[in-house]
């Protein structure tokens, strides 16, 4: 196995991923820096993915039920960009008992709160961490893989590859499922969606400059795609069914499954 690869630890649990209130961009910054999945983020991540994001609780429901219908007895099931840990442990928890849960994140920091999310979790022993880049990581003999806001960090030009290589590596019967904020090809009706996710943001508590400061950090690292373009994506790797399985203002979650018999 690759040597970045490590295994659930439970040291400093309490000092990662403490579900703390967001505040990183509160105050005025001189000059915002783009944004990236360090310590700070991830002591507050949780707080911040469920303020920032309609729906994320939800998605979190569907990689549930489509864990306890699609995961396959002996398989594997991968949650590429775990982060917290939270979509990893829906996993083991709608699964097989014979199923191993993989989840991968390139943050040192992520993969220490997702380890620190299992403690005391009775599914500790069918989860292996990965600190590795997920363009990279090995796949093979997979019933479920989780991308849960994941494709949106990566380059445009890497994600028909690894939506490839996904559906090369699971089983027969396989199933993807994707998270995405996603972009409207419509000019004015993107006004509307930002202008609703807008206050959204808002009815979650940021203030404008929160919300600003926000916005430009992630501007030229979060890209968004339509969502006609994701289910394109997935036809185009060979999946048999391909579905928008939830909308919620300008985020969707996206399904695609293998063809043939588990």
């Amino acid at each position: 196995l690759n040597k970045k690869i490590r295994k659930p630890t439970m040291k400093n649990s309490k000092d990662v991923n403490n579900h703390r209130t967001d505040t990183i961009y509160s105050s005025p910054q001189e000059t915002v820096q783009p944004f990236e999945f360090n310590q700070s983020v991830v002591a507050v991540f949780d707080d911040m993915i469920s303020r920032s994001v309609p729906g994320y609780a939800f998605n979190l429901d569907l990689i549930a039920l489509a864990a306890s219908r699609y995961a396959q007895a002996d398989s594997q099931l991968y949650d590429l960009g775990c982060s917290s840990g939270r979509a990893t442990l829906a996993l083991a928890e709608a699964s097989p008992e014979t199923c191993h849960i993989i989840g991968v994140d390139n943050s040192a920091a992520m993969i220490d709160a997702c380890s620190a999310s299992l403690d005391d979790s009775p599914y500790g022993h069918r989860i292996e961490l990965r600190c590795e880049d997920l363009l990279e990581t090995p796949l093979s003999n997979a019933s479920v893989i989780i991308l849960n806001y994941t494709l949106q960090f990566l380059p445009i030009t890497a994600r028909a590859p690894l939506i490839e290589r996904i559906h090369a590596a699971l089983k027969p019967r396989g199933l993807v499922f994707v998270a995405e904020k996603v972009a409207d090809p419509i000019p004015h009706h993107q006004i509307v969606l930002d202008e609703l996710h807008l206050d959204f943001k808002r009815s979650t508590g940021y203030s404008e400059l929160e919300i600003a400061q926000k916005r430009a950090a992630l501007e030229e690292v979060l890209i968004p795609e339509s969502e006609q373009v994701h289910l394109d994506r997935l036809r185009s790797a060979g999946f048999e069914t391909v579905a928008t399985l939830s909308k919620a203002i300008n985020f969707c979650g996206f399904i695609g499954i293998k063809a043939g018999t588990p």
